[in-house]
């Protein structure tokens, strides 16, 4: 008995120690679904190596490299936080030309009794080759693009996070700098859902009884052809940083904010952190209609995914008044709220329409909330920085000795307008768009009305390009057929780049009496007449199911992908049929 007595508290203390040893970390205690990480105390709490930790007038606190040092890292204080499925990181940070800032996350699993690996959401960088998402996938977690999920069918969660973010120049001289990092997350597990956080958001007082901002206008259908009809997160971004005050065009967002990687513009991550380069705060959450209504009412318009049809028996959830027929994954902007005879209504601005004037919309409530079905909300508050990542480029026209009509562009060292300009636009630093507009003949319809009216309220056109001398031909027969002759008009040019560099300059150009011989004309897009969103938008009849993540079309890269593949395996076939039939 005495043995048997003794074996029994050996297995005891044995299996104590066992407990001890496996016991699950603790963390610091987060409410809602929101950790955020801004100031000097908060970034204290973590690990800096190579890192300097500093606070000023104009920021609470932020992370640099240290002096001589060409890479750092930040690794957070772990926080616990309710069972969540998704993660989304987001992040404020300046990133001079050679730096990068990478986030990355690990989450402890609490069915498996384990940290997942560190994953990333890739780098973030003014380099276009360089700012790319990831996609990773490993037994317990991946990362899709910007989404990090708890893998597992049996209703995995996990209640720990932790997050890391790497800081890295080439030139010890030059440091990225890091303002903000943030993470939100959800559960959409029956009984298990999380309130969105509301601390950061909270208007003081009863809120309103209805809101309505006056917002910009601006649609991505009239905009540049390659990309008007997929880039309509960076359009949202846009409309929310003209309205603090910018005066920006959507392209040169698109510019900015374009993930290398997953070849779009829907990178939720990547399309705030474009304003925090503007010197704006700003991340994403996981939100819900009292976030918004907050937001709104302390004068914040916010950005939304959605997913809608315009007709009752389309294949997404229906939404009166749509701007186009049906979406599979969108952005749109909120912008104020009412109730009218007992139906709640958001007031909108929706890129997808087919003309500027368009955008602007009245959508109800309770249809809304079924159209939202990731909940993602793009917070920005007001800029907190003088900052910007576009560089103003004195640039003028210069005609070419003996050449009718031809001009260069003369950027100093800036960037060159030649055949790679445009056609590299997504792909090399350096290269981007061009357009221009007509004076006294750009007022796009109903800009009279628009609560703000922008620089990008005109009417542009982009069929214009460089040779591979770097030479523009601004043919009078073809961009001003309609004038008379003898007549004269001011055209306007716009140039930007991917890596932020934007110039605009004018020129005169006269309707010769009679047209002398011209050189033709490059070879260019036409310009899009303005026009609903293509009935393409909208995927054949097709369930969709209720907590997907759905965000814009695939890149043109995605596309032609698919098309190889179909030839290559219509070759395939084609090549066993003519075995089968030699047999």
């Amino acid at each position: 008995m005495k043995r048997m007595l003794s074996l029994v508290l050996i297995l005891t203390l044995v299996l104590s120690l066992a407990n001890i040893s496996f016991a699950k970390e603790k963390g610091t205690p987060v409410e809602g679904n929101l950790i955020k990480i801004a100031t000097e105390e908060d970034f204290s709490k973590g690990e800096l190596t190579g890192l300097a930790l500093s606070s000023s007038d104009v920021s609470d606190g932020a992370l640099r490299l240290a002096e001589g040092e060409t890479d750092g890292e930040y690794v957070s204080e772990i926080f616990a936080t309710e069972a969540f499925e998704y993660m989304v990181a987001s992040w404020n940070a300046e990133v001079p030309e050679g730096t990068y800032v990478e986030v990355q996350a690990r989450a402890y699993v609490d069915m498996k009794d384990s940290w997942t690996d560190w994953l990333t959401w890739g780098k973030w960088s003014k380099n276009i080759a360089k700012r790319a998402s990831v996609s990773e996938t490993t037994d317990l977690a991946k990362v899709d693009t910007d989404i990090f999920t708890i893998r597992g069918s049996d209703g995995e969660t996990a209640s720990l996070v932790q997050l890391k973010v790497l800081l890295h120049s080439d030139d010890a001289a030059v440091t990225p700098v890091l303002e903000q990092v943030c993470a939100t997350y959800k559960n959409t597990l029956e009984g298990q859902y999380i309130t969105p956080t509301q601390s950061y958001s909270a208007y003081e007082g009863e809120l309103p009884a209805s809101v309505k901002l006056k917002m910009p206008a601006i649609s991505q259908m009239v905009r540049e052809p390659g990309i008007g009809n997929v880039m309509c997160s960076a359009t949202t971004m846009c409309l929310l940083l003209n309205y603090y005050g910018e005066d920006l065009l959507p392209e040169q967002v698109a510019l900015l904010n374009w993930d290398y990687y997953y070849e779009g513009f829907g990178n939720w991550p990547f399309t705030v952190a474009v304003a925090g380069m503007f010197g704006y705060e700003s991340y994403v959450q996981y939100a819900d209609f009292d976030v918004v209504r907050n937001e709104l009412a302390n004068g914040h318009p916010v950005g939304i995914n959605v997913t809608y049809s315009g007709d009752p028996n389309g294949s997404y959830p229906y939404l009166e008044n749509a701007a186009m027929g049906g979406t599979a994954g969108h952005l749109i902007t909120l912008t104020g709220y009412e109730t009218v005879d007992g139906v709640e209504y958001f007031y909108s601005t929706d890129p997808a329409a087919g003309s500027d004037e368009g955008t602007y919309r009245r959508y109800r409530a309770d249809q809304l909330i079924n159209c939202w079905k990731a909940r993602i909300a793009y917070i920005v508050h007001e800029k907190q920085q003088d900052i910007t990542p576009i560089e103003v480029v004195d640039a003028k026209l210069v005609p070419v000795e003996g050449e009718f009509h031809l001009y260069t562009l003369d950027t100093g060292d800036a960037f060159t307008v030649d055949s790679r300009f445009r056609s590299n636009k997504l792909k090399s630093a350096g290269c981007g768009i061009a357009a221009y507009t007509i004076e006294g003949q750009d007022a796009v319809p109903g800009v009279e009305n628009f609560d703000m009216v922008c620089k990008a309220n005109r009417i542009f056109k982009y069929n214009i390009s460089g040779d591979t001398k770097g030479q523009i031909n601004l043919s009078p027969g073809k961009m001003m057929p309609s004038a008379a002759p003898g007549e004269t008009w001011t055209f306007r040019l716009y140039f930007m780049t991917t890596d932020g560099k934007y110039a605009e300059t004018t020129v005169d150009i006269t309707k010769p009496a009679e047209e002398a011989e011209e050189t033709p004309a490059p070879e260019a897009e036409a310009t899009p007449e303005p026009t609903e969103a293509p009935e393409a938008t909208e995927a054949p009849e097709a369930e969709v199911p209720a907590d997907a993540e759905v965000k814009e079309g695939p890149g043109a890269g995605a596309v032609i992908g698919i098309v190889v593949a179909g030839i290559v395996i219509a070759a395939a076939a084609a090549f066993f049929v003519i075995r089968s039939k030699k047999k």
